[in-house]
């Protein structure tokens, strides 16, 4: 996790639940501008960067966490967009024979990808992270660390 980003979680993984990345105060005396909470490594403003990472999944996500290494609230959003897109690709594989199903389920997801897009955006200003459930637990799990995936 970012030094310059305090976590906190406030459920249990119910679909829709918001939950809030927090940057410390800023002190104006030390110089130090880390703590203001939209620094990213990345020259462009979270409130871009985030709902950037829904627009083309899984490649603008797996853009983002690539190459974001400071903003906890871009690569939590980043990876919820992957995990979204691998989720929806793996379900309409595994129901491909019922009618209609691939399609719902693709359906979904793009709903799903259009109002997480719009909510990173709209919640860039407050660092407040809107996950899905358990893909956003994943997501979470991920960014914090306790996960062991390569990136």
């Amino acid at each position: 996790m970012s030094p310059s980003h305090r976590y906190e979680s406030v459920g249990d993984g119910n679909i829709g639940l918001e939950t809030e990345v927090v940057a410390p105060a800023y002190d104006a005396g030390s110089g130090n501008d880390e703590g203001v909470g939209y620094e990213t490594s990345v020259p462009i403003h979270p409130k871009i960067l985030a709902p950037l990472s829904y627009i083309l999944p899984p490649v603008s996500g797996l853009f983002v966490v690539i190459l974001e290494r400071r903003n906890t609230y871009v690569r939590l959003h980043a990876w919820q967009s992957i995990v979204l897109v691998l989720a929806t690709t793996l379900g309409s594989m595994l129901l491909f024979w019922v009618p209609f199903a691939p399609s719902a389920i693709h359906l979904a997801g793009f709903i799903a990808a259009v109002l997480c897009a719009f909510r990173a955006w709209r919640d860039a200003d407050t660092l407040t992270f809107f996950k899905l459930g358990i893909i956003g637990d994943f997501a979470e799990r991920q960014v914090l660390g306790t996960t062991v995936l390569p990136f």
